[in-house]
């Protein structure tokens, strides 16, 4: 049985920052969600984080489940906890287009010169990006990125376009999006959005009766630079 990670309060050494929580039937129901799903993912034989309200560029995800690999995380460097958003964002961009020479960077994504030079040499002292064939390398994701899976969960009382609108958003960082509600029985459209948008459901008229009433669309990680953020995150916590 692995232990769960929590990472409910804001913790500035591994640059982590969070809501403070917000009293209401809405934290309860979150708070009632993280209390029955904890003891179901310690029964699994995968390692899993889990995040309260962290702060993203899109907000605040009410929920956010990761499942990680902790042995990709044997080499960490120490310089790994240095990197910066810039740092990451340049990291992820690399692997999506697999490589480029400086100035195709910086004409990319719009970073002046210098902060991509110390963004660079900062990638490379940690290891995650090399310099091969005339152009800036990302290194493997299989030996660098342990995370397997980013669940988000919304939850809301009664807004269903609100929940469906920030668990969209949630889509940017994470492979899975669900709505969390108190809701035993989603009305038809409510049920045919989900499917559209390929956002799940998670219902739980009570605290110790969760149900999946659809499933989230499964989509691949790392899916932006946010998705590198909780990677580093647990990877500092481990290294700390």
């Amino acid at each position: 049985m692995a232990p769960i990670m929590n990472f409910t309060c804001a913790d500035r050494d591994i640059g982590l920052l969070v809501r403070s929580i917000q009293s209401g039937p809405e934290n309860e129901l979150i708070t009632a969600f993280i209390e029955q799903m904890t003891p179901v993912l310690k029964s699994r034989k995968r390692h899993y984080a889990i995040f309260q309200e962290p702060l993203l560029e899109t907000g605040f995800p009410d929920i956010v489940i990761v499942s990680y690999s902790p042995h990709v995380y044997d080499n960490w460097k120490a310089d790994r906890n240095n990197l910066t958003t810039l740092d990451l964002k340049i990291l992820y961009h690399l692997h999506f287009i697999g490589g480029a020479v400086a100035e195709k960077i910086e004409k990319q994504l719009g970073v002046d010169s210098k902060n991509l030079v110390r963004s660079l040499e900062r990638l490379l002292g940690a290891s995650l990006i090399r310099w091969y064939a005339k152009q800036w390398m990302p290194r493997s994701l299989k030996t660098r990125y342990a995370v397997g899976k980013i669940a988000a969960i919304e939850a809301k009382i009664k807004n269903w376009a609100s929940a469906f609108k920030q668990a969209e958003l949630n889509s940017w960082f994470a492979s899975e999006t669900y709505v969390l509600s108190p809701v035993a029985k989603p009305q038809e459209q409510v049920l045919t959005k989900s499917e559209r948008l390929g956002i799940g459901i998670y219902s739980m008229p009570t605290e110790y009766n969760i149900k999946k009433i659809t499933k989230s669309r499964r989509g691949i990680l790392p899916s932006s630079y946010a998705s590198w953020l909780f990677n580093e995150w647990i990877g500092r916590r481990l290294n700390s």
